[in-house]
């Protein structure tokens, strides 16, 4: 029965189970628990899809090792129930002479390994959810690179403040310069930027929200 859990419990040098006075497996130890809360944080969190898978395969191994802890503790009240039964006290004699049986321990159920699921199976519920954290996420970190080398951040209020801008300057000429917080440059510092550099700046950050929107 300690082969059910193998892959659970330590093994000596010659791959066979150290066992307690008991005669029982010793579990591995150093296991965090990962629940479906958890996951669901993580995915909350709009992190990148390799992040959200690995914490789905911790997640289903929690499964095997919540598992595995069940099994244990049910083989340790099998061992006590075996031993009761095995030496089971005489019968009890009453007042009138009659003899009362003493009752066995009833043996425990044994618990069922759950299916072993795939990362793909268990976040299935979460698809469409992982989707739109994760575009939403793609649209607030983007940065688009214009002609001139200069980057721009492409979020959607970043996208606003440079319609408001050629809104504002939108007498300026093209090569008239409008004071711009780039990327390419340490925040607060403000680089002089053509009207023409912020016109295709704009434009590229819509077309990659677009793009971002579209994404099937």
């Amino acid at each position: 029965m300690h082969n059910k859990i193998l892959e659970f419990i330590l093994l000596d040098e010659n791959n066979e189970p150290i066992l307690s006075d008991l005669g029982l497996p010793t579990l591995k130890t150093g296991h965090v628990p990962k629940t479906e809360k958890d996951l669901l944080r993580v995915i909350s969190l709009g992190q990148p899809v390799n992040v959200i898978n690995a914490f789905a395969q911790e997640f289903i191994d929690s499964e095997q090792w919540e598992w595995a802890s069940k099994y244990y503790d049910y083989l340790v009240e099998l061992n006590e129930a075996e031993q009761y039964n095995a030496n089971l006290p005489d019968p009890i004699p009453t007042e009138d002479g009659t003899l009362i049986e003493v009752e066995p321990k009833a043996l425990p159920t044994e618990p069922v390994r759950p299916a072993v699921r795939t990362v793909d199976e268990v976040l299935e519920p979460y698809k469409v959810t992982i989707f739109k954290l994760q575009r939403q996420s793609q649209i607030d970190n983007a940065v688009i690179e214009i002609s001139t080398g200069k980057t721009f951040d492409a979020d959607e209020q970043s996208i606003t403040r440079m319609a408001n801008a050629l809104i504002k300057h939108w007498q300026l000429a093209e090569d008239d310069t409008i004071p711009w917080s780039t990327t390419d440059v340490p925040t607060g510092v403000m680089v002089e930027c053509t009207k023409a550099e912020i016109v295709e700046a704009h434009s590229l950050a819509t077309d990659h929200f677009a793009t971002a929107w579209n994404i099937e």
